[in-house]
């Protein structure tokens, strides 16, 4: 008996270890869960089946079966294999793995990556580190359907997230319907934003005919990026753009970019370059540069996708550098204009440099007045034409004064705008070196009245309105000044003797929440103004034609009404009475509910200039169709001046940009496709040339 009891514990000493429903450690830090185990001690070898469940450095994985070569650290798993760690899974049919290095290869996988839902299938998958897998017979995208909306498939991909996916064979597919093929083909897959090919657009346009915009984005940094751009035209040829962005610091941001293009239509060489630049220095030193140049006056025009762009008159270029005092603010600037009416820019003016000095208002010891001093110095550059410098001293005595216990309020100021002129290439009636002084005079008396209506009227529990009389008076000295340079409206101040009468209207409410909490509401505001002329050379500054026989000016009305926080309404319009008829009107009104829903409309007419209608909504409520039209009218041309229609279709991983834009002489389409996780995932914006660009 003692024999068989000793040989059966020697048999199960050398026989391997049977575990049910055990947890063992297979290596360090790894814990091994299953219904059963065994455990070849000669072999060092585990074998789990039934719910497997092992675990280690934050990864899991289960299975039906697997077997743990402890010595070697070697992992076969099959059946249901699924491998978590994050919020990324791995699962397959079969798993060979060295869990001391991490790699694997899986038969019949799929990858998904929770942050941009990146998801790839496989007949192998092979992880070779941490972010870097390999795609035998595999296919990849970012939609959740189980048939994609689209999706890459190819023989072998190469895939580092973070940076690219790179193809042999590669068959883009709608759904399962093969599109296009690429022999080889590179894609960047990245959760945040990325170095990469972006999607193309493409359209057709008047001017431009068919054409294709191919554009590269570089993530050259957290703080900087960039686009570049190559633009295919079959009517124009073929264009380079670049946009640059960067962000050194809260205080410090800027851009830059540039267009250039051989333009075949006009056989020359088109382009345009924009900068922008702002810092924040210590001391209350800030520098501004911004810069707007074009190849010619009708770049825009031909080229410019940015509304507005196509009729503007002029572009400015200038450097702006600022310091604040305790009682001067002082700027010095270079402002480079170009003129695109004239055809030629040689004529135009240009300030390099111009000094400003701007002081603040200073109590004046002794006597209830304050001095307002302010300075203009400007060197005026061009290369045919009247040139040279002037400079401009406004010296100015305010006083302010309340009246009757403060039921009227008395303003009055004098001064002088004083100027010297150092003038070069003058016209024989124009002096060369001059100082002119032009005094002024101003005054004005306003009172205010007030009533305050209790209860519950239109929601409000107070309602107060104001109505603000005043009577102001201005007096300029007549002075001949054809004798001077004109650079620009300084040089010719008119003589003027005014009474301005304006009567203000002001309405508002306070309203209270369920809490007991109050908050006040602007809801209406009116002035009428009307001016007298004493004597002068204008009765007013609206009226193109002076009339001494009508000193009274235009009845001007302004008017601006809240309906509701998120619905103005806007009315200006002039009237002459002695013709007993409107001379201008504007018109509008908008709504914006915060939500991305907004509409506008306004209508502006002025005697014998412009009429024009001008219109425009945005709507999320199409969801997720999104919705952006503007239109101009003009009545006068019987004509549309500018219409755009932008559409988008948003998916879950795809979106299309659609846009039909419609100018004088000019119809275009264009359309954008973007696949969310490869070439944007965070919509469209216009760049600094005004290009419509998709970003990440």
């Amino acid at each position: 008996m003692k024999q068989i009891m000793a040989l059966l514990l020697m048999f199960l000493l050398l026989s391997p270890a049977v575990l049910s429903a055990a947890e063992i450690p297979g290596a360090e830090g790894m814990v091994i869960k299953a219904d059963r185990m065994d455990h070849d001690t000669a072999s060092d070898l585990l074998t789990a089946t039934g719910k497997v469940e092992m675990t280690w450095q934050g990864l899991t994985m289960t299975a039906d079966q697997a077997t743990f070569d402890r010595h070697n650290r070697m992992l076969v798993a099959t059946g249901n294999v699924i491998m978590t760690k994050g919020g990324d899974t791995m699962r397959g049919d079969r798993l060979i793995m060295d869990t001391e290095t991490g790699r694997s290869e899986m038969e019949n996988g799929h990858i998904f990556m929770s942050q941009g839902n990146f998801r790839a299938d496989g007949a192998q998958i092979a992880r070779l580190g941490d972010d870097q897998y390999a795609l035998h017979r595999g296919e990849f995208t970012t939609c959740d359907a189980e048939v994609p909306s689209w999706k890459f498939g190819a023989t072998d991909f190469d895939v580092t997230v973070e940076e690219y996916a790179t193809g042999s064979n590669v068959v883009f597919y709608v759904k399962n319907v093969p599109v296009f093929y690429f022999p080889y083909l590179i894609l960047p897959v990245k959760r945040e934003r990325q170095s990469g090919f972006l999607f193309p657009s493409f359209g057709n346009s008047t001017k431009r005919g068919t054409f294709i915009d191919i554009p590269f984005y570089w993530a050259i940094s957290p703080s900087q990026e960039a686009t570049f751009n190559l633009d295919l035209q079959t009517k124009r040829g073929v264009g380079l753009g670049a946009d640059y962005r960067y962000l050194r610091s809260r205080t410090s941001t800027g851009s830059a970019g540039g267009y250039i293009i051989y333009d075949t239509n006009q056989e020359k060489v088109r382009g345009q370059l924009v900068q922008s630049h702002r810092e924040q220095l210590p001391d209350n030193l800030s520098l501004i540069s911004n810069i707007n140049l074009t190849s010619d006056e009708t770049y825009l025009r031909d080229y410019s996708n940015k509304s507005g762009d196509y009729n503007r008159q002029y572009y400015d270029s200038r450097l702006v550098a600022t310091k604040a005092w305790d009682h001067w603010l002082t700027a010095a600037q270079a402002i480079y204009t170009q003129d695109f009416t004239t055809g030629s820019n040689a004529g135009t003016l240009q300030r390099l440099p111009e000094l400003l000095a701007y002081g603040v208002r200073q109590p004046l010891p002794y006597l209830p007045l304050q001095l307002d001093l302010d300075l203009r110095a400007t060197h005026y550059y061009r290369e045919n034409g009247t040139q040279g410098q002037r400079a401009i001293l406004t010296p100015q005595l305010v006083g302010n004064q309340a009246l009757f216990g403060g039921r009227l309020n008395a303003r009055l100021s004098a001064g002088a705008q004083l100027r010297a002129y150092n003038v070069e290439d003058a016209t024989p009636t124009t002096e060369e070196q001059a100082l002119v002084a032009v005094p002024e005079l101003n005054a004005e008396l306003a009172s205010s009245f007030s009533r305050t209506l209790d209860g519950n009227l239109l929601g409000f529990k107070l309602l107060r309105h104001e109505l603000t009389p005043s009577v102001a008076y201005r007096y300029v000295v007549d002075r001949d000044q054809q004798q001077y340079p004109l650079f620009d409206q300084n040089d010719r101040i008119l003589h003027q003797n005014l009474i301005y009468l304006s009567l203000a209207s002001h309405l508002g409410g306070r309203l209270e929440d369920e809490s007991g909490g109050a908050h006040y509401r602007h809801l209406q505001t009116l002035r009428l103004k009307q001016g007298y002329s004493l004597s002068g050379d204008r009765p007013d500054l609206l009226d193109l034609v002076p009339d001494d026989q009508r000193p009274w000016s235009n009845l001007t009305l302004e008017s601006e009404t809240w309906l509701h926080t998120r619905f103005r309404l806007l009315a200006d319009a002039g009237y002459n009475h002695y013709d007993n008829r409107f001379t201008s009107t504007a018109l509008g009104g908008d709504y914006n509910d915060g939500r991305g829903n907004s509409i506008g409309l306004s209508y502006r007419w002025a005697d014998q200039q412009v009429e024009y209608l001008e219109g425009r909504v945005t709507t999320t409520l199409l969801r997720p169709v999104y919705l952006s039209y503007i239109q101009r009218y003009s009545f006068d041309r019987k004509d549309f001046l500018e219409q755009e229609l932008d559409l988008e279709y948003r998916h879950q991983c795809w979106s299309i940009f659609a846009s039909y834009q419609e100018r004088l002489g000019n119809r275009s389409v264009t359309v954008n496709v973007n696949l969310a996780g490869l070439f944007t995932s965070s919509g469209s914006r216009t760049s600094s040339l005004g290009r419509q660009e998709s970003t990440r």
